[in-house]
């Protein structure tokens, strides 16, 4: 995947990516012109650029662990935009998240 493509996908996973980071302190991400933050269980990033246009998006989390996982691809052909709901654990979310996409490129 092209770098620009990575940068705007570990945007869309920062709030409960793979580490567990419960700070919160988060700093302004480096794509975009838009504001990020995070105050308790909400994570927001205000305005993002990608290759279309511009994206904005929030997490208001129910729970300290964040079970939902979600995924935004774009490239010239469209953008794929997953959200994967996580009540069979965080686990089958993640293993969705990181398995369809590719499948569907394959």
């Amino acid at each position: 995947m092209s770098g620009s493509l990575m940068n705007l996908l570990s945007l869309c996973f920062k709030p409960f990516g793979r580490t567990s980071d419960n700070s919160n302190s988060e700093a302004a991400g480096s794509c975009g012109s838009g504001g990020e933050g995070k105050d308790g269980l909400l994570w927001f990033r205000d305005l993002g650029k990608y290759r279309g246009g511009e994206f904005s998006m929030a997490v208001i989390q129910a729970n300290q662990v964040l079970e939902d996982q979600s995924q935004i691809e774009s490239g010239n052909f469209g953008t794929f935009v997953g959200v994967y709901d996580g009540h069979g654990g965080p686990e089958a979310a993640r293993y969705v998240c990181d398995h369809l996409f590719n499948h569907f490129r394959g």
